[in-house]
């Protein structure tokens, strides 16, 4: 199975450490790559292969560019879809969650921080949201 490259995104340096922690511990991904802007996460996947599934973990409440603003540079694009999104956030937010069912990539909404139980989840149902090749 095609390992998916895991992208951490949140402005908060502790958050990434122990999210990148989480993946790794739970063996979701060994290609983990973390970003404390979500412009720079943007940009990464711009220049980035498109062959490999991606997953990004995103935090919505960022300064300068959020979340929700990452998803729509990422829905206005087709070079895209090999992404899936996991918001990630210490939101509780009714609206956050219902604003989060209108991007289809968006797969799941949990409240930071991130544990190895759902670390362990996402890797049961991945094969679903990706057709992954042996």
């Amino acid at each position: 199975m095609m390992v998916p490259k895991v992208l951490i995104v949140d402005d908060n340096a502790g958050v990434l450490f122990l999210h990148e922690l989480m993946v790794e511990e739970s063996g979701l991904s060994d290609n983990i790559k973390t970003f404390n802007k979500a412009e720079t996460a943007l940009n990464y996947l711009k220049n980035s292969s498109k062959q490999q599934p991606v997953i990004v973990f995103l935090d919505i409440n960022m300064p300068v560019m959020n979340g929700w603003d990452f998803m729509d540079h990422v829905t206005k694009d087709d070079s895209f879809q090999h992404l899936i999104v996991v918001i990630v956030t210490s939101s509780v937010n009714k609206a956050d969650r219902i604003k989060s069912k209108r991007y289809s990539q968006i797969i799941d909404f949990v409240e930071k921080p991130l544990t190895l139980d759902v670390c362990e989840r996402f890797k049961k149902i991945l094969p679903e949201h990706f057709r992954m090749e042996e």
